[in-house]
């Protein structure tokens, strides 16, 4: 498993610079758009558009990597992406800034569809899920350490724009020189969401939950910390406590949902969200300390909807299926966090900056309704696949799938 990793470190450290500078891109852009005065429902278009070219990165991008190649790809969309950090704060204006996040957004997929199946091919069947949690903790830490970039600038400036520029590019370098070959291409057959809704229910919605929270939480929440008085000091680390709270739950939550009928578990998970949540709105006059304990909280627990969900859907499938399926559900994913911020953004704009809370409350609290409804409509299955955890900062990417070691074909 280390010669696999040591023979990874090039991937693994340009994903390291591209995680840092999208961690610190997404705050950015969020904090430029308040610090200029945008209407909070412009705010949520504009971030919207992100997930929207992400969707259609997923869906088309494998077409160009099979025509140009994995690492010129990686390549030319690295480069996009510096491109757009640099062009951004020239034309300071939303109908300019909607086009150039969506760019953002398909590049950003180009260049994880790339990254996810090279590991994919590299790692082998006996330490895929090592590989792949090695993979995540660089995820999670990388992107969360980029929040704390915000420290070395002002959001109104050109500096923290500049900066992200340069960790887009210096991600490219040790691809773009790797002595490794290019990684096979991976065909992916998808099928509609109609289909798989017929088949789990309850992971199709749950997908799709976590994508209608995941999202506004964390395009809006740079937001919610400007409005409620945390300063760009406060703001960095209220972000990536809530990325660090993303990898405590992962795995007890996860064993629960091994042991016990994962619909059960996901309407605790599900409650207990809606109650962080709706107490958030409650503490966001009582100062930083108890807000930056309940982001802990609240990232902890929206972090392990989406891999409960995708567990339970496979639950009701057949290992040859599995692929197709976690297409299916990435894009159900996709398709909540394409639309979410721009209704989060009209809570806020109505009731303040806890609207973006009460939001998900009420999301997390509908997903539990559902669920029990469920449950009066269907058995727990007699037999469960293993919960794998999942990053949250690339889940539109079906590519992903392959590191999850339950998806080896048997003979």
């Amino acid at each position: 498993m280390y010669a696999e990793i040591l023979a990874l470190g090039a991937l693994m450290v340009g994903m390291c610079g591209l995680l840092l500078g999208n961690g610190l891109f997404g705050t950015l852009t969020a904090l430029r758009m308040t610090e200029e005065g945008f209407d909070p429902t412009i705010i949520g278009a504009v971030l919207s558009c992100h997930s929207i070219g992400f969707i259609v990165g997923c869906l088309y991008g494998q077409r160009i990597i099979q025509r140009t190649g994995h690492i010129r790809c990686f390549a030319a969309f690295a480069a996009m992406l510096a491109v757009v950090c640099l062009v951004l704060p020239m034309m300071i204006e939303w109908f300019t800034w909607i086009p150039l996040r969506l760019v953002f957004g398909f590049s950003s997929a180009m260049v994880f569809m790339v990254a996810e199946s090279w590991l994919t091919g590299a790692a082998s069947s006996e330490t895929k899920g090592r590989v792949f949690a090695v993979y995540m903790v660089i995820n999670k830490g990388s992107f969360g350490a980029g929040q704390l970039l915000l420290l070395l600038g002002d959001p109104s400036g050109d500096r923290l724009f500049m900066l992200t520029a340069i960790l887009f590019g210096i991600c490219l370098v040790p691809i773009a020189l790797s002595g490794k070959g290019a990684p096979p291409n991976i065909d992916t057959e998808r099928i509609g969401l109609r289909e798989l809704y017929q088949l789990s229910p309850v992971g199709v919605v749950g997908a799709a939950t976590a994508g209608f929270t995941n999202a506004p939480l964390m395009g809006l929440g740079p937001v919610f910390g400007a409005q409620v008085g945390l300063g760009i000091e406060g703001v960095s680390y209220f972000m990536a406590i809530f990325l660090l709270g993303s990898l405590a739950l992962q795995v007890p939550i996860g064993r629960l949902s091994d042991k016990y009928d994962r619909r059960g578990v996901l309407i605790g998970v599900a409650v207990a969200s809606a109650i962080s949540c709706g107490t958030m709105t409650l503490l966001s006059t009582l100062g930083a300390w108890p807000i930056l304990c309940m982001s802990f909280v609240i990232g902890g627990l929206s972090a392990v909807v989406y891999p409960i969900a995708m567990a339970h859907a496979n639950d009701h499938t057949n290992p040859e299926a599995m692929v197709s399926i976690m297409a299916g559900l990435l894009l159900a994913f996709g398709i909540g966090a394409s639309i979410s911020p721009f209704f989060a953004a009209l809570a806020m704009k109505w009731m303040g900056p806890i609207g973006l809370y009460l939001y998900c409350a009420m999301v997390y609290a509908s997903l539990a309704g559902f669920i029990i409804y469920r449950r009066t409509r269907r058995a727990p299955v007699s037999e469960t696949t293993d919960f794998v955890a999942q990053p949250q900062t690339s889940q539109s990417s079906a590519v992903v799938v392959g590191l999850d070691p339950r998806t080896d074909d048997t003979e």
